[in-house]
């Protein structure tokens, strides 16, 4: 048996949420700043899970049973003129990047753009990410706009890319 036919994407549960965190805290460069206080915790991902409406899943991509990817379809803004918005995130496990993982997420979407709402969706990606732009470059995103030095922590500061596609 191939190892898509053991793929699975499928809306992420509560009991999904030790996965996502960990997912998150191994790709996202301010998942842990250092401060107790101020990391993204279990109970933080379990409100996501909570937030999450038809037209702004969660889904996790699962293989074998494992998660091994997540993305977040999320309202862009909150006033009535930006409904068909959205921000979008992705997080793959490190083991399992570069291997079409995101691009598999992205094309669920993709598919399901019409239930889902959508017209627009937008990501905001580091500057030092490298990878990630590249990734949203291939699956058609243009950079719309930039954001200088704002994500910070004591260490670090970065600037993040605003990247964008309208979907017709």
């Amino acid at each position: 048996m191939s190892l898509s036919h053991s793929r699975e994407i499928r809306l992420a549960v509560l009991d999904d949420a030790p996965a996502i965190l960990d997912i998150f805290q191994h790709c996202d460069l301010f998942a842990s700043t250092g401060h107790r206080q101020d990391n993204i915790g279990l109970i933080d991902v379990m409100d996501w899970l909570e937030s999450v409406t038809d037209n702004h899943p969660m889904l996790v991509l699962e293989e074998q049973g494992n998660v091994i990817a997540w993305c977040s379809v999320e309202p862009f803004y909150g006033l009535p003129a930006f409904d068909c918005a959205c921000e979008v995130s992705f997080y793959v496990s490190p083991n399992w990047q570069g291997k079409g993982i995101g691009t598999q997420l992205f094309k669920y979407l993709e598919t399901n753009q019409i239930e889902l709402g959508f017209t627009h969706l937008v990501a905001y990606i580091y500057a030092s990410n490298l990878e990630s732009q590249g990734f949203f470059k291939r699956q058609g995103f243009d950079q719309w706009g930039l954001l200088p030095n704002i994500a910070q922590n004591e260490q670090i500061k970065e600037d993040v890319f605003i990247l964008g596609r309208e979907f017709f």
